[in-house]
């Protein structure tokens, strides 16, 4: 009986099964590139609603430069020589400008990634083991008799469960392998294609 929690295992079932496609999706993407997104988000939604001074200020230069680089294609370096040479300095002044308000604002960054690793954390990692540990001694389902060979259905019931009796840890395991072996699958073809093994012929030293 699934005490505490009013969770039928089928419900159960599923909701592990989310959580490990979840891992696995995270897996494949990488905790490093969804960190970098995190943040290029954050840094475009700090920018818009101006969350900050420094974002304020970083919004208001980034128009501006943009604004001054506009009127820059509109006239000739030729033509209007030092129009376009105070322009370029301003851009260049901006562009320092902007470079320095970046590296103050990448201050938050760590900040951020830690964030994003106790989200995954929370979202792929303590609910498996909040379940493993709570619904240890659960049965999530039983197999037909002699479904299995009998040594089998023994392994499979470890730790706690009589033969045939298939619980969590057992499930978790079972389900993480096949959606292993689906990635692989769909991923395979468009991996980098090894290059074939060549012989390497043994030459004999023949001694006169």
């Amino acid at each position: 009986m699934l005490d505490w929690i009013d969770l039928h295992p089928y419900t159960l079932l599923i909701i592990t099964f989310i959580i490990l496609v979840s891992q696995e999706i995270i897996g494949f993407i990488g905790k490093n590139q969804l960190q970098e997104f995190v943040w290029l988000v954050y840094v475009k939604v700090g920018t818009q609603l101006s969350l900050s001074d420094s974002f304020k200020l970083y919004s208001t230069k980034v128009s501006e430069i943009q604004r001054l680089n506009k009127e820059k294609r509109l006239i000739s370096a030729q033509d209007e020589y030092a129009k376009w040479t105070k322009l370029n300095r301003q851009v260049d002044k901006l562009t320092g400008e902007i470079a320095q308000l970046k590296d103050e604002l990448s201050k938050n960054k760590s900040s951020i990634n830690s964030l994003v690793n106790l989200f995954i954390t929370l979202l792929t990692t303590v609910p498996l083991w909040f379940f493993r540990v709570w619904f240890r001694k659960s049965a999530l389902f039983y197999l037909p008799p002699h479904y299995l060979p009998h040594t089998l259905e023994w392994i499979l019931a470890i730790p706690f469960f009589p033969v045939g009796t298939i619980g969590l840890t057992v499930w978790i395991f079972a389900v993480k392998q096949v959606i292993s072996s689906l990635v692989f699958l769909l991923t395979f073809p468009f991996e980098q294609p090894t290059s074939k093994p060549v012989k390497v012929e043994k030459v004999v030293e023949v001694k006169n």
